[in-house]
This record gives structure tokens, C-alpha cells and sequence, in this order.
């Protein structure tokens, strides 16, 4: 009997849930819920600086959001997207960004969006043999 070798992906113990977010565009305040401090790594709570949130994010992912976020702001268009950014505590992770877009009075006020941690989706594979 030959052993055959058989690949799959570890199930991961839970998805974690999208977490929401919003950037006021007249002074770029953020606002997120809890779950987006924890994928980012911060005390819940902490005080929000968007250049420095901006600099987590690795070099290609910050190009993606600068040129995403200025389209949807120009255009009004939403956007989806995987990001990577590194913690403070230097651990990177893999999240799946969503925004849109909020009009007052005919202009763009607002950026809102999901913010998820895929990190796990993208687990290695293995290898069983049987």
C-alpha cells in the first residue's frame, strides 16, 4: 500500500466578525467599535490619530487605501479590499477592509465601513498522509 499524501486547510475555531468604522472627512476623526482596536492591537479607547493608524499599514496596503480612499471621495464609488497592517507589537495581520461613502448635502462627509480580521482564513495548509 502507497501512502497518498492529502493537502487541506485547518478549520479555524471561529471567523472573527467585521467591526465597523467611520472617518469624519471635514477633520478625520475616526471612530470604530471595539473589535477594530483589537485587530489593531490598541487599549480600546485609545485616542485616534488617522496618520498614525495609516502608518500601520504595510507599504503596498497604505498605497491601495490612499488611492482607493481618494476615488471614493472623488466619485462617491465604495470599495472592498485586503489589507495588511503591523500591530505595535510588530505582529502583522491580513484584514478585509469595506467603506463607502455618506453625502451631506450633496458632498462627502463621511467614510463608513467593516473592518475584519482574516488572518486565520488564510491559514497553511497541511499535509495528512493516510
Amino acid at each position: 500500500m502507497v501512502l497518498q499524501p492529502m493537502v487541506r486547510r485547518m478549520p479555524s475555531p471561529m471567523p472573527a466578525l467585521p467591526a465597523a468604522w467611520q472617518c469624519d472627512l471635514a477633520d478625520d476623526r475616526l471612530t470604530w467599535a471595539p473589535g477594530v482596536y483589537a485587530l489593531f492591537g490598541l487599549p480600546l479607547g485609545s485616542a485616534l490619530d488617522r496618520a498614525a493608524i495609516v502608518a500601520m499599514y504595510c507599504d503596498e496596503s497604505r498605497a491601495t487605501l490612499d488611492r482607493l480612499r481618494a476615488e471614493a471621495i472623488s466619485k462617491g464609488k465604495s470599495f472592498t479590499f485586503e489589507a495588511r497592517i503591523r500591530r505595535p507589537n510588530d505582529e502583522e495581520r491580513l484584514m478585509l477592509l469595506t467603506a463607502d461613502v455618506i453625502f451631506t448635502n450633496g458632498r462627502p462627509s463621511h467614510l463608513y465601513g467593516s473592518k475584519q480580521d482574516i488572518t486565520e482564513d488564510q491559514a497553511p495548509l497541511t499535509t495528512i498522509w493516510r
